[in-house]
């Protein structure tokens, strides 16, 4: 259950950076401590998300549960292939002919989703990619060991001069959901509740410190900081699943993730353009709205 309510939190992170994001790139005046939540934001809720696919992988047997490797991954193209590249058309289409949304696109690179990930969707199609790996890998290797490789490839052919094209993304996501799949879940979070506490102010003050510095984005800190996010991610949600109607609220939104995942950025991009055409430009409008919308609608 820890691990549903964290996708919800995860989930709702990641459609209210894009609020955030929405109205930085739409020039409204929005105060400056936006841009530094902005950074804390995107140093580990996505991570979060593909270190809970990695937790559920494990946890669900990995590819046995569908009994033959070839069927699982069957499973996984009909599963994040068809959305991947359903909503990528879409948002590509809705970008190429509304001048106001959030990014320029041509009606062409339609087709190019196969090579070049668009979007918040690049999500689905390196996670795609990283159950491929470690399915093809099972058996002979262990979770750890392949967690190993993929990051030692990932990092080493690029020193080398060796670009790895679309596959950047796949081996950048490989940290997070690669320690998914074996660390022991159910005992990261047994700590005092002031202990937890402490780990999370730490850090707080750590990104904070970070992004004053500028340093949050810098080799090695971003990757420490995309586990001590998650970590820190753990033991917060741990603490507040306690308040049952905030319990309530991330499993709602775990339900609907998916939904919400694929659309909430076409209805909070269509709010923030009529908002604006509406002459409505406060900075908190747009966020509560915003949010909402993207939410509920989705």
């Amino acid at each position: 259950v820890l691990v549903d309510k964290l996708k919800g939190y995860a989930c709702f992170l990641v459609l209210f950076g894009h609020v955030i994001m929405g109205i930085r790139l739409a020039g409204l005046n929005i105060p400056s401590f936006f841009a530094g939540m902005e950074l804390f934001l995107w140093s580990f809720h996505v991570a979060l998300f593909l270190f809970l696919s990695g937790v559920v992988y494990k946890e669900t047997g990995e590819w046995k549960g569908k009994k033959t490797k070839s069927a699982f991954i069957i499973h996984k193209l009909v599963n994040l292939g068809v959305p991947y590249v359903v909503f990528s058309a879409i948002y590509i289409a809705i970008n190429a002919f509304v001048g106001e949304a959030n990014t320029n696109s041509s009606i062409t690179d339609i087709f190019k989703i196969w090579k070049t990930p668009v979007a918040q969707y690049w999500f689905l199609y390196a996670l795609f990619f990283l159950f491929l790996i470690w399915t093809a890998l099972s058996g002979y290797l262990k979770n750890w060991q392949i967690t190993a490789i993929v990051l030692l490839i990932g990092y080493v052919l690029p020193l080398l001069g060796v670009g790895l094209g679309s596959f950047d993304i796949v081996f950048y996501s490989a940290l997070a959901f690669g320690v998914g799949t074996f660390i022991d879940f159910k005992r990261i979070s047994r700590l005092h509740r002031w202990i937890k506490v402490l780990v999370i102010l730490l850090h707080l003050t750590t990104s904070v410190t970070l992004i004053v510095l500028g340093k949050i984005e810098d080799a090695f800190f971003k990757e420490f900081m995309i586990l001590f996010g998650i970590y820190s991610s753990i033991l917060f949600i741990s603490l507040l699943e306690e308040v049952k109607f905030i319990s309530r609220f991330l499993l709602f939104i775990n339900k609907y993730s998916l939904q919400i995942y694929l659309l909430h950025t076409i209805f909070t991009a269509g709010i923030r353009i009529i908002l604006i055409r509406l002459n409505v430009t406060q900075w908190w409008i747009h966020i509560i709205i915003g949010t909402v919308c993207g939410l509920f609608f989705s």
